[in-house]
């Protein structure tokens, strides 16, 4: 999503559930400046793998852009072809791009796209499950009802797209009827004419949002929206019962990037699996690039395994949650940390969890065959001591 601006960036107002909340500046380079074309603005989108920390920013034409690494020096190289299409944000599941906007979706595979679903989705993609060897994406049209694409190209009318659900997981379908029933809305569930998957209710008429446009969801069902304006960027999380949880507000501070008080800037932000959010504001001077960890809401598990254990606020915040784990999911977030590099595991139960997860692909791994990063590995460590 980019946005010009003339704005913003001192953080003022956040907290949520009692945990601070932070916005860590990752790093600036000069290597990316704002700058504009007849056709169109760049940089334009940003994509981040959280696995590799690399964070890619991507030309405003699409045919190329930088590869940033967050360890070390942040050094950084060219990306001669981005593949992916013209859209606000992507995804990337082994060798297909989800891209999406608040109104497109597209999927491709290299450089051939093979679903494109224009006008007919609203507000971005709600999620994606697992089906068979490929994924299946979810959305809200319009009119709020349900609709998905599959990566074989095949369309789903709300009536297929609600019957998966419930072959996919039929408990947790049950989740789901039971929370239309708190909601009042029992009926238009079961008749296929909204989308409530487990606790969230994927819906375009929700005014806990700030904005119509596009809305990312992490895989637990929050929402995030971000809104910029000449006065000031505003960032609100929404929960999967619908409640805004967390309001973020940035004011007053970015025109160290621009040359004078009339240019422009540039933004665009993504939302990792387990809800990190990653933004950028570029200028004519250089680009910045910025990190909330998440810390609200339940402990989750993939965001847990991607951050490891860093001696800042964030690692009072694992310090806080590590001690409140039993015994099984201490071993799950200590699995979690090898699945995310494609461990197989032999164990039953762990295989079953990680073989429902979309980011997991089982790559034959042995935990013997990973080396963690620090940051893993000191998180790794912590939790082994519990677990004795």
């Amino acid at each position: 999503m980019k946005k010009k601006l003339l704005l913003t960036a001192t953080i003022f107002s956040m907290s949520l559930f009692c945990f601070a909340q932070e916005v860590e500046r990752l790093f600036q380079t000069s290597e990316i400046k704002h700058h504009e074309s007849l056709t169109s603005e760049s940089p334009f989108g940003i994509y981040v793998d959280e696995v590799t920390d690399n964070i890619e920013i991507m030309n405003g034409n699409w045919d190329g852009g930088t590869r940033i690494s967050l360890n070390g020096n942040h050094e950084s190289e060219t990306i001669n072809d981005f593949t992916s299409f013209w859209a606000s944000a992507s995804i990337r599941l082994e060798n297909k791009i989800i891209s999406f906007s608040d109104s497109l979706i597209t999927i491709q595979e290299n450089k051939n796209i093979f679903v494109k679903i224009k006008n007919e989705c609203a507000n971005g993609i709600s999620f994606i499950l697992k089906k068979g060897n490929g994924y299946i994406v979810y959305y809200v049209d319009e009119s709020g009802y349900p609709g998905a694409v599959d990566t074989t190209s095949r369309i789903y009318s709300s009536e297929e797209a609600m019957a998966y659900l419930k072959e996919y997981d039929p408990e947790k379908y049950r989740q789901s009827e039971k929370r239309a029933a708190e909601l009042e809305l029992y009926n238009d569930f079961i008749c296929n004419r909204i989308l409530i998957w487990g606790e969230t209710y994927y819906t375009v008429k929700n005014d806990s949002y700030i904005l119509n446009g596009l809305i990312q969801y992490d895989k637990n069902g929050y929402g995030y929206q971000l809104s910029f304006d000449y006065e000031s960027t505003e960032l609100c999380i929404v929960n999967p019962e619908g409640k805004r949880n967390m309001l973020i507000q940035i004011d007053n501070g970015y025109k160290h990037l621009l040359k004078n008080e009339y240019s422009g800037l540039s933004s665009s932000w993504y939302v990792g699996y387990g809800g990190n959010i990653y933004y950028y504001m570029a200028g004519e001077a250089y680009t910045e690039v910025f990190r909330i960890r998440r810390t609200w809401g339940d402990p989750d598990f993939y965001a847990m395994a991607i951050n490891g254990y860093t001696d800042d606020s964030y690692g009072q915040y694992v310090n806080k949650i590590l001690p409140t784990l039993s015994k099984a999911e201490l071993r799950l977030l200590r699995n979690t940390i090898f699945a995310i590099y494609g461990v197989h595991f032999k164990s039953a139960d762990l295989s079953a969890h990680f073989a429902k997860q979309v980011w997991y692909t089982d790559e034959g791994k042995t935990s013997g065959e990973i080396t963690l990063p620090a940051h893993r590995q000191k998180l790794v460590e912590m939790i082994q001591k519990l677990e004795k």
